[in-house]
Parts: structure tokens; sequence; C-alpha cells
């Protein structure tokens, strides 16, 4: 978890979908709402996808993601995001 957090992309998003669990939204919107380049924010979520702490809900036409379901999981995030406050 820690080295998740070493990069700021992936701390931002972990923060975004922590204080916003029940958000949906692609790679492009969550860039916007974060301030990162897209294309960072898109290869820190195929990150997370594999970690199981985001969900990729892959569609025809594009990809929208959103937090983990998985309580435990949460748990440990939320954990280490208060040790970086």
């Amino acid at each position: 978890m820690k080295n998740l957090l070493k990069s700021e992309v992936t701390k931002k998003i972990l923060l975004f979908f922590n204080e916003n669990p029940h958000s949906i939204d692609t790679a492009k919107g969550i860039s916007v709402w974060i301030g990162c380049d897209m294309d960072k924010v898109q290869r820190s979520l195929d990150l997370l996808v594999k970690k199981g702490m985001v969900i990729n809900h892959k569609t025809i036409s594009t990809d929208a993601y959103s937090y983990t379901t998985k309580k435990d999981i949460v748990k440990k995030i939320e954990k280490h995001i208060k040790s970086l406050a």
C-alpha cells in the first residue's frame, strides 16, 4: 500500500474515491477532478484495478471506474490515507 501512495496521482485518485465512494467516472473525468494528466491517471487506474481497489466498468464505447465495494480494502485505504494527513 505504501508503494502505491508514493505516486501523487494514485494518492489523489484514492483520496477522490474515498471522499466520493459512489462516484463512477472515466479516466478523463477523474483527471479533471484531481487535476492530473490523463495518461498518468489511466496508468494509475489500471494499477488500482489490478490491486482490487478500483472497479473497471467496461462498456463497448468506454471504461468507467468506481471505488471498490470491499469493506476490508476500503478500511486499509482509509488507514493509510489518515497516516498521510
